[in-house]
């Protein structure tokens, strides 16, 4: 059997459910099951309203409500042609926008969006977009029939990005699914949203849609999890900053999973985990060019020869370096640090050390600033800003002589602040200034696809 994940572009309007509704048939000679996330910005837009309610804006945030249940509408009535089956799925709709109001409406009262609060209203957009998708299945012939994840994926009790607990989730996955596979029906289901073992609304995270996948694909022993979203696969680099990227037909876990972790936005960070353990092959696909072969992901890929197999990126980096004479021969000062960093929940994304110093890049902590006033107790701290930082991936990295000479030469005078290496053997990563990252990525890009590609022809054309 397959799993099949569609993201919010792949379900943004009537004419993309349509398409997945072509994808669909096309692979109904095996066993499927469908994960969905909410439509296009949904989930945006209700984050927003539950701000802007809490804030004192309600009437704001029930226009942008009332502009959600419009879009739910109307694609409901352009996509289920039985009177009956849409009346039954608008009712479905207003019971929960009924809902939303009476939640967005207590927040206002209260003055107060919490985490927990928070969950609760992002659970909407998934059923909407799940209940949409499984009535346009059924209205066009196909065996489909919803399934509420929230009954199946169960997490530990947090809220913002949940840990799922595997076992209790894969038993009633298993549980669920299974006799609804066997009798060739197409359940239709949510990504990002769960339950803890209280019922408390939970997720996953953003983007734990295809988290949500690999999870169930995983419980059921999937052949291969699909992920359907807007681009030709995994590419080279962000086509958005290197036009010339190209699609990477296959390549290992450990290289999609450092390509995730380093910013590279076809995947989920989390996704590949589940997976991984069962040996799934993960297929990123695109639901514009449906015939396309994508990039399949496999615990070991074939080599192509390229010490590299693609570039990623993270902005919006910080970068602190802490000096402290009390560092040098000192036993335990790096334990100090970690358990500064720890009590505050940060998490450095690379660091490199001295013998008297520190540097950290970080992304995206909210709690940095209280870690950095207990570091400064350590030594003097300094902080730079608008940072990015820069990775090259490649199971061809292991072994292969003067490849880091290779990566800071096509840089040129670009000033790199901090490298990091020794983590993996399949990334190599960097922090420069993020007005540097667009002209970093391109003269990357350059030396390693596009010279390589173009040495390839002229040694064949020499050999030929």
């Amino acid at each position: 059997m397959r799993v099949l994940k569609f993201g919010g572009t792949s379900v943004g309007d009537a004419e993309a459910i349509l398409r997945l509704a072509d994808i669909t048939r096309s692979r109904a000679s095996d066993p499927l099951l469908l994960v969905v996330s909410a439509v296009g910005h949904t989930t945006d837009a209700l984050e927003a309203i539950g701000r802007v309610a809490a804030s004192g804006r309600l009437d704001y945030g029930l226009q942008v409500l009332r502009d959600l249940r419009l879009l739910h509408a109307g694609l409901a009535e352009e996509l289920v042609e039985s009177a009956q089956e849409r009346r039954s799925l608008l009712t479905h709709f207003e019971r929960d926008f009924a809902s939303i109001e009476r939640l967005v409406g207590g927040l206002a009262a209260v003055e107060e969006f919490s985490p927990a609060v928070e969950d609760r209203l992002l659970h909407f957009g998934e059923l909407f977009s799940s209940r949409l998708v499984s009535a346009a299945l059924a209205s066009r012939g196909l065996p489909a029939v919803w399934v509420d994840v929230r009954e199946l994926v169960v997490t530990e009790t947090s809220h913002g990005g949940a840990e799922p607990l595997i076992e209790e989730t894969g038993h009633r996955c298993r549980e669920a699914f299974a006799p609804l596979l066997a009798r060739r029906l197409v359940p239709v289901t949510q990504g990002f949203i769960a339950r803890d073992l209280s019922g408390a609304a939970t997720t996953l995270g953003r983007g734990g849609s295809d988290y949500t996948a690999s999870l169930i694909g995983a419980s059921l022993g999937a052949e291969e999890i699909e992920i359907w979203t807007d681009v030709d696969g995994v590419m080279t680099a962000d086509p958005s900053l290197v036009p010339e990227a190209r699609n990477i037909p296959v390549m290992s876990f450990r290289e999609a999973a450092e390509l995730a972790f380093f910013g590279a936005r076809v995947l989920h960070p989390k996704t590949l985990a589940p997976a991984v353990e069962r040996g799934i092959p993960v297929r990123v696909l695109n639901t514009r060019r449906a015939a396309g072969s994508g990039t399949v992901i496999l615990a070991e890929a074939p080599r192509d020869g390229r010490p590299v197999r693609s570039i990623a990126y993270k902005e919006g980096v910080t970068l602190v370096h802490l000096v402290s004479a009390r560092m040098f021969k000192a036993h335990g000062f790096l334990a100090r640090l970690f358990e500064i960093l720890d009590r505050h929940g940060v998490v450095p994304d690379a660091l490199a050390t001295s013998e008297v110093s520190v540097a950290l890049a970080f992304q995206g902590c909210s709690a940095l600033q209280g870690a950095l006033r207990e570091l400064s107790k350590l030594g003097s701290v300094s902080i730079r800003e608008a940072q990015a930082m820069v990775c090259v991936v490649g199971e061809g990295l292991r072994g292969h002589p003067g490849l880091a000479g290779q990566v800071f030469d096509a840089l040129g005078e670009v000033p790199v602040s901090l490298i990091s290496q020794g983590g993996s053997e399949v990334a190599l990563g960097f922090v420069i200034a993020e007005s540097d990252l667009a002209s970093a990525v391109r003269s990357l890009h350059r030396r390693f696809f596009e010279q390589a590609a173009e040495a390839a022809v002229e040694k064949e054309a020499a050999h030929g």
